[in-house]
């Protein structure tokens, strides 16, 4: 007679946190949140300040001891330098335009281009993707100023200087970009494009249905920084667009304040339609910022 025994399993019962563990992480957690409320606060003491000096005097920016508040709300500062024409339609309004467009135009083609790109690098195999992958990477180590020279001469020889064309085409790839979506997508479940490669869903379909709604938090990551960074950008503006109409807000700012060099009120005014957009963009996405950052770290 054989007998038979079952191998023992094992039980494991999971400690319940105490009540003192409790209340210690709860402690921890709300002293964490007040040293970054705080520290985010004071970050933007001189925006606060800069921005409650637009409606100061010059007077009262120049005085010592210097004053927070001003003694009157000058609202006519925004109208004035809203208003300011410098001839030939180099007007603010024309200059944020041009601004908008052009950091919007970019966003959007590194979100195509680079997420095409990536989705290669990460899911396809063909012979030296490795090399090119590599090289790549390689390529952002070259100072841009190196490329200044050789890029204007292409961009004169077929005619984009002083256009649109001239900042939009160079800024539609990012080796930056493509590396951070390379990661993102690499962390995504292969399953799932394999349950739609079986459903007879073509390639261009499933990074169109499947990929990109998954990429969702990294592709806004790289919306905001391409349009950060071309927002913030003033060496290509400077080279590429020569006339006043066709200025962005970076260039045409070094220009108003030599103008207005004496008018501290309204240099602040002008810096601060370059500063507001960027903020506001950013508070509004910055958890999808955040999020697409911290994924695209998980694997590498």
């Amino acid at each position: 007679m054989t007998t038979i025994t079952a191998p023992a399993q094992e039980i494991t019962i999971e400690k319940q946190p105490s009540g003192h563990e409790v209340r210690s992480h709860r402690i921890k957690k709300v002293l964490m949140y007040t040293l970054l409320i705080v520290l985010g606060f004071v970050s933007l003491i001189p925006f606060i300040l800069a921005f409650l000096g637009t409606f100061k005097t010059d007077a009262e920016i120049i005085a010592y001891p210097p004053t927070v508040l001003p003694a009157e709300w000058l609202w006519e500062n925004w109208v004035k330098t809203w208003n300011t024409d410098m001839g030939a339609g180099a007007t603010f309004p024309r200059w944020l335009w041009n601004t908008a467009f052009v950091s919007v135009g970019v966003a959007i083609l590194q979100v195509v281009f680079c997420s095409m790109a990536a989705y290669s690098f990460a899911r396809l195999r063909y012979p030296g993707k490795d090399f090119v992958f590599a090289f790549m990477l390689g390529s952002m180590m070259i100072p841009g100023a190196v490329t200044l020279i050789p890029a204007y001469v292409v961009m004169t020889k077929i005619g984009f200087v002083n256009t649109y064309w001239s900042l939009l085409v160079p800024g539609a790839i990012s080796a930056g970009s493509i590396f951070l979506l390379t990661q993102f997508l690499k962390v995504v479940p292969i399953e799932l494009e394999e349950a739609a490669h079986i459903d007879g869903a073509s390639l261009f379909r499933i990074y169109k249905d499947v990929v990109l709604p998954l990429a969702r938090p990294a592709l806004l990551t790289v919306f905001l920084l391409s349009f950060q960074s071309m927002w913030n950008n003033f060496i290509a503006p400077l080279l590429y667009l020569n006339t006043a109409d066709m200025w962005m807000l970076n260039v045409a700012l070094q220009v108003f304040q030599q103008q207005y060099k004496a008018q501290w009120n309204l240099t602040l005014v002008a810096a601060m339609f370059n500063a507001i957009p960027v903020l506001i963009l950013f508070a509004i996405f910055s958890r999808y910022y955040i999020e697409g950052i911290s994924y695209s770290g998980l694997k590498g």
